[in-house]
C-alpha cells in the first residue's frame, strides 16, 4: 500500500493535465477560425454589416472567456463542468439518432411499391424489409440505451444526493426509447402517423431537457456565489504572498507546463494523422514512382505540421513548452559533461523558453505568411542555439575558475571543461560559416555573427585567466603583477561585450526603423540598452574607478626595504605567503601591495588592527602636517607610538 501511493499520486497529476488540455483545444480552434483575417475586412458601412459584425466579435469572446474560466477551474470543478457537458452531447446524440431513425424506418417500409401509406399493410410487407427493419430497430436501440446510460451517470455525478430511485432511471431510459418504441408501433397499427412519429421525438425531450434547465438555473447562482468567494480569496492571498507568489501559486496548481506539453503533443499527432490520411487517399497517377511519392507527402506533411506549431497564441505556448522540455535536458546533458551539479545550472529550460517566446513576439511569428513563418522560425531557433551557448558558458566559466583557484590537479575534470570550452568554440564557429554560406548579409545574420562571436571572446577570455591561474599554481613564489594580467584580459574581454552590446542595439534600431517594427520590440530594445549597455557601463565605470582609487591608496603607502623584510621575517596576513615585497600601513603592519589593494575594495580598515589605513585628506598635505597629524593621534591616543620614519607618513 505504501509502494503504490507515489504511483497513485502520479496517475492522479496526470489525470488533472488531462482534464485542462480540452480548453487549450478550444482556444486553438477559435483563434484558427480565421479570425484575425475576418477582422482585417470587417465592414462598418452598412448597419445589417455591422450588427452582424459585432454579435460575431461578442460571440468569439464570451466562447473565448468560457474556455479560459474552464482551464482556471479546480479538478472536481472540471469534471462538474464535463459532467454537464456530457449530459448535453448525449441528449443531442440520442436526439439526431431518433430523427435518422424515424427517416431510416420510413424509408425502408414505403418503397415503390407502396405509395399510398393507406394500403400498407403488415402482410404486404416483404420479410427481407422486417428483417432489416428490426436489425435497425436493435441497432439505434441499444445507442439510445447508451445515451441514456451517459446521461444518467454524468448527472449523478455532478448531483450532492443523486437520486437512487428505480423510477428516475426508469424514466430517464423510457424518455431516451420513447421515440424508437413509438415509430414501431405506430408503423404497424396505424401506418399514416406520420405527425405522432414526429410529436413523439419532441415528448421524448421533455425529461432530459427539464433535468438540464434544472441544472443551468442551480449552475448560475452557484457560479455568482463562487465567483464572490474566488474574489475574496485572490485578495486575500495577493496581499499575503505578493503578486508574484499567487501567480507561481497557480503556475504549479494548474501545472501550465506539462499541460502544454500535452496539448501540443495531442495536435501535432492529429495534424500528422490528418494530413497523412488526406494525402493517401489523393489520386495519384501509376506513372509517377512509388517511393518518390511517398517522400513527396512526407516532406509536404513535415512543412504543414511545422508551419502550423505556431499559427495562434497557443500553439505557439505549446511550442515553446517544448523547446523548454528540449533545452532542460541539453543544460542536464550539458552540466554532467562538464561535472557539475549546481541547481542553477539546470534551468536552461526556463531561461530558453523565455527568449524564444520573447523573440516570437518581437518578430511577429504568428502572424507571418507560411513561407516567412518556417524561414523566421528557422531564425529564431538559431539565435536560441547561440543564446544556449552563452548559457553553457555561464556554466563553465566558474568551474574553471574554481579549478584553478583551488589548484585542483584532477586531469579528467579539467579535461572535460577544456573540451566543452573547445566545443563552445567550434560550434559557433562552423554554425558561422555555415550561415555566411547560405545566406546574404542581413540585419539577422549580423545579430547571430555578433552574439556567435561574443560567446567564443568570452570562453578565450576565460581560459586565458584559466592558464593564467595555472601558471601561477606552479610557481614557488608569489607572482604579484597576476592581479594586473587578469583584470586587463576581463576588462578587454567586458570592453568588447560592451561593443557588441551597441552593436546589436543599432542593429535592433535599424531592424525597428527599416524593416519590421513593433511595439514588442521596441520595448525589448529598452531593456536590451538598460541592462546590457548603460548597467553594465555604469558597473564598468564603477569598478575602474574603485581599482584606480585603491592603486592611488596603494601607491601612497611606503614600500619596505629588503632590510625590513629580513628583520621583519613574516607572511602576508591576507594571503599567507611570503613577504618578497610589502606594502607599510600607517599602523606599521606590512601587506603584499596587491593582497592590500583586493582588500581596499571591500574597505579602508586594517586586516590586523581595524583601524583606518588610508586618509583621503591627508593625500595633499606636507610632510610636517603629517608629523603633526601623527602627534596629534598619539597624544590622542588614535594609535600607539611607534618608530616610524617620517618620510613614510601621509
Amino acid at each position: 500500500m505504501i509502494t503504490a501511493m507515489p504511483w497513485m499520486t502520479e496517475m492522479i497529476r496526470m489525470w488533472e493535465v488531462i482534464l485542462r488540455v480540452p480548453p487549450l483545444f478550444m482556444i486553438d480552434s477559435l483563434l484558427n477560425y480565421s479570425f484575425f483575417s475576418y477582422f482585417q475586412f470587417l465592414q462598418f458601412d452598412t448597419p445589417t454589416t455591422w450588427t452582424q459584425n459585432i454579435e460575431w466579435l461578442l460571440l468569439f469572446s464570451l466562447c473565448l472567456s468560457v474556455a479560459l474560466v474552464i482551464f482556471l477551474l479546480g479538478t472536481r470543478q472540471l469534471l462538474t463542468v464535463y459532467s454537464r457537458i456530457l449530459s448535453v452531447i448525449a441528449v443531442l446524440v440520442a436526439y439526431f439518432m431518433n430523427v435518422e431513425f424515424t427517416r431510416t424506418a420510413t424509408r425502408s417500409v414505403v418503397g415503390s411499391e407502396f405509395p399510398n401509406p393507406k394500403n400498407r399493410t403488415i402482410e404486404s410487407i416483404p420479410p427481407e424489409t422486417i428483417e432489416h427493419g428490426l436489425q435497425t430497430s436493435i441497432r439505434y436501440l441499444i445507442g439510445q440505451l447508451a445515451a441514456a446510460f451517459i446521461f444518467c451517470k454524468s448527472w449523478q455525478f455532478h448531483r450532492d444526493h443523486p437520486p437512487d430511485s428505480k423510477k428516475y432511471v426508469c424514466s430517464v431510459f423510457l424518455s431516451f426509447v420513447f421515440p424508437i418504441l413509438v415509430t414501431q408501433v405506430m408503423q404497424v397499427i396505424y401506418p399514416s402517423s406520420e405527425t405522432l412519429i414526429l410529436w413523439s421525438q419532441v415528448v421524448g425531450l421533455i425529461l432530459p431537457l427539464m433535468i438540464l434547465s434544472t441544472d443551468v438555473i442551480n449552475t448560475v447562482s452557484l457560479f455568482y456565489f463562487n465567483f464572490r468567494h474566488s474574489y475574496n480569496l485572490i485578495k486575500l492571498t495577493i496581499s499575503a504572498i505578493g503578486i508574484q507568489g499567487f501567480l507561481e501559486n497557480h503556475w504549479v496548481r494548474l501545472q501550465i507546463p506539462k499541460v502544454l506539453r500535452l496539448f501540443f503533443t495531442s495536435r501535432f499527432i492529429f495534424q500528422v494523422g490528418y494530413l497523412y490520411w488526406t494525402s493517401a487517399y489523393r489520386t495519384i497517377p501509376n506513372t509517377l514512382n512509388v517511393n518518390y511519392v511517398n517522400a513527396d507527402i512526407l516532406n509536404n506533411i513535415s512543412y504543414q505540421v511545422v508551419v502550423r506549431s505556431c499559427d495562434n497564441i497557443v500553439a505557439l505556448l505549446g511550442l515553446t513548452s517544448i523547446v523548454s522540455f528540449c533545452a532542460h535536458y541539453i543544460g542536464i546533458f550539458m552540466a554532467f559533461c562538464i561535472g557539475t551539479s549546481e541547481e542553477d545550472d539546470k534551468n536552461m529550460g526556463t531561461v530558453s523558453a523565455i527568449l524564444f517566446f520573447i523573440l516570437a513576439l518581437q518578430t511577429g511569428l504568428t502572424g507571418l505568411e507560411p513561407e516567412k513563418r518556417l524561414a523566421r522560425l528557422c531564425k529564431n531557433l538559431y539565435l536560441l542555439g547561440t543564446a544556449i551557448t552563452h548559457f553553457v558558458h555561464s556554466m563553465v566559466h566558474p568551474l574553471l575558475m574554481s579549478l584553478s583557484a583551488s589548484r585542483n590537479m584532477h586531469i579528467k575534470r579539467h579535461m572535460r571543461a577544456l573540451t566543452m570550452c573547445a566545443f563552445l568554440i567550434t560550434f559557433p564557429s562552423c554554425l558561422l560559416v555555415y550561415l555566411w554560406s547560405i545566406h546574404k548579409v542581413n540585419t539577422w545574420l549580423m545579430a547571430v555573427t555578433a552574439f556567435s562571436l561574443e560567446v567564443i571572446i568570452k570562453v578565450i577570455v576565460s581560459l586565458m585567466v584559466y592558464f593564467l591561474f595555472m601558471l601561477d599554481a606552479y610557481r614557488d613564489k608569489f607572482w604579484e603583477s597576476l592581479d594586473d594580467y587578469v583584470y586587463y584580459i576581463q576588462s578587454t574581454g567586458n570592453t568588447i561585450e560592451f561593443l557588441f552590446g551597441i552593436f546589436l542595439f543599432c542593429n535592433g534600431g535599424w531592424i525597428l526603423l527599416f524593416e519590421s517594427g513593433g511595439t514588442i520590440r521596441a520595448i525589448m530594445m529598452c531593456i536590451h540598452a538598460y541592462f546590457n549597455i548603460w548597467v553594465q557601463a555604469k558597473e564598468g565605470w564603477k569598478v575602474f574607478m574603485k581599482r584606480k582609487t585603491a592603486v592611488d591608496k596603494i601607491n601612497s603607502l611606503p614600500l619596505a626595504s629588503q632590510e625590513q623584510l629580513r628583520t621583519l621575517n613574516d607572511v602576508c596576513a591576507i594571503c599567507y605567503q611570503d613577504l618578497q615585497n610589502a606594502r607599510i600601513t600607517s599602523c606599521n603592519h606590512y601587506f603584499h601591495g596587491v593582497c592590500l589593494r583586493k582588500w581596499l575594495y571591500v574597505q579602508d580598515n586594517c586586516p590586523m588592527c581595524y583601524k583606518v589605513i588610508y586618509n583621503s585628506n591627508d593625500v595633499n598635505s606636507s610632510s610636517v602636517d603629517g608629523d603633526d597629524a601623527n602627534q596629534n593621534n598619539i597624544n590622542n591616543g588614535l594609535i600607539q607610538p611607534m618608530p616610524v620614519q617620517p618620510d613614510h607618513q601621509d
